[in-house]
C-alpha cells in the first residue's frame, strides 16, 4: 500500500490541506494520504496553538473523505522531530511505501528540520508549489543536495515505488486556504 503523509500543526486543518491530498491521490497514485498532526511543531511556538485535541478534531473534520486519515501517530509515539517518526512508522508497517508529502515552503527551510537529510533518505518526498515560494524552494539547500534523486513531474505516479532518496516537485493548480489568515480572521471576529 501506498501511503501519501503530510506532517503539520494543522492549526487549523482546512480546505487547502485537503486540496493537496486530493492532488496527491491523482498525481503519485496512493492508496491513502495520512494527516500526521503535530502535538507541537519544534519549529513554531506553542503561543497562538490550539490545543492538540481540538486541532486533531479540525483535521477530522476537515479530512470529508474516505481515504484521508487524521492520525495522533506521533503522539503515540512520542516522536518530536519527522525523521523519528519516518523511522518508526517504517519499523511497525515495512510493506507500506511511504511518501513524505510536503509544500514549497517546507522545501525552501527544510535544512532547518532536524536531520533532514535522513527524511529524504527514509521515504521519497513530493513538494507541491505554493504561492511565490517555488523559487525559493528549488533554490533551497536540499534540493541542491538532492538534485540528483529529483524525478520529472511526467512520472510522479511512479514516486512511491522508488528507493529513496526520490522526490518529486509539481506545479499544480493552488489553493488559497491559510491556517494564518484563518486564525486572524476569527482573532478579527470575521
Amino acid at each position: 500500500m501506498a501511503v501519501g503523509l503530510m506532517g503539520g500543526s494543522f492549526n487549523p486543518a482546512h480546505e487547502g490541506h485537503r486540496h493537496v491530498a486530493e492532488l496527491a491521490f491523482r498525481r503519485l497514485g496512493l492508496d491513502e494520504v495520512w494527516w500526521l498532526v503535530s502535538p507541537q511543531n519544534p519549529l513554531k511556538p506553542a503561543a497562538g496553538m490550539a490545543a492538540f485535541e481540538d486541532r486533531l478534531e479540525s483535521a477530522r473534520r476537515a479530512a470529508r473523505h474516505p481515504r484521508i486519515r487524521a492520525r495522533d501517530i506521533e503522539a503515540r509515539l512520542g516522536t518530536r522531530f519527522t525523521a523519528d517518526t519516518l523511522v518508526a512508522l517504517r519499523r511497525r508497517c515495512p510493506t507500506m511505501r511511504f511518501v513524505w508529502i510536503m509544500g514549497a515552503d517546507n522545501l525552501a527551510g527544510f535544512h532547518r528540520w532536524d536531520r533532514w537529510s535522513l527524511i529524504f533518505h527514509a521515504c521519497a518526498v513530493a513538494v507541491f508549489d505554493r504561492p511565490s515560494y517555488s523559487l525559493g524552494a528549488l533554490a533551497s539547500r536540499a534540493a541542491h543536495r538532492f538534485a540528483r534523486f529529483r524525478v520529472p513531474s511526467r512520472a510522479s505516479r511512479t514516486l512511491a515505488r522508488r528507493r529513496p532518496p526520490a522526490w518529486v516537485f509539481l506545479h499544480t493548480r493552488r489553493h488559497p486556504a491559510s491556517a494564518t489568515r484563518i486564525r486572524e480572521a476569527a482573532r478579527n471576529g470575521s
